[in-house]
């Protein structure tokens, strides 16, 4: 079902804008499986990982959250939200799959300011079950949540 066709949500508010949803899930809840399914849903759109902006460092990566990995840490969730909000000013509805909340969520709102696209913001629960019907069940449930507006974020 395409839900930006047919009355679903459009993240970015309406009229073929695009927006940005960012998901974390601090415990590995199954946030893969649900960014996918949120991504197959909204239309067009965009799946990407804040951790496979670090994994493209060729020389010097350090594993994230380590001692020195700071600056890399941060430069690589910059280029994951520039990329997202790109995206989404280009109409596109982007999943952007985050492990972590709190320089995220800033790093987000930032370029949601810069841009003027929409940002939404939803934490899945620790104790999530990772069953596919589990995921299939809170893709829908945060899918009516984007459609009634309940995880826009503002400024």
């Amino acid at each position: 079902m395409n839900r930006t066709t047919v009355g679903g949500p459009e993240l970015g508010g309406g009229r073929g804008a695009g927006g940005v949803v960012v998901l974390v899930d601090p415990s590995g809840a199954g946030q893969s499986r649900v960014a996918a399914l949120l991504a197959e849903e909204l239309h067009p759109s965009v799946h990407l990982r804040t951790d496979d902006f670090v994994r493209v460092i060729r020389r010097g990566r350090i594993a994230p959250g380590l001692p020195g990995a700071e600056r890399q840490d941060a430069t690589a969730l910059a280029a994951a939200a520039q990329a997202a909000f790109a995206y989404a000013t280009g109409g596109y509805q982007v999943v952007v799959e985050c492990p972590a909340a709190p320089p995220a969520l800033d790093t987000f709102r930032r370029e949601s300011r810069t841009t003027g696209a929409a940002l939404h913001y939803v934490t899945l629960e620790a104790d999530a079950p990772g069953t596919p019907e589990a995921a299939a069940e809170t893709t829908e449930t945060i899918l009516t949540a984007l459609g009634e507006g309940a995880h826009l974020l503002g400024w």
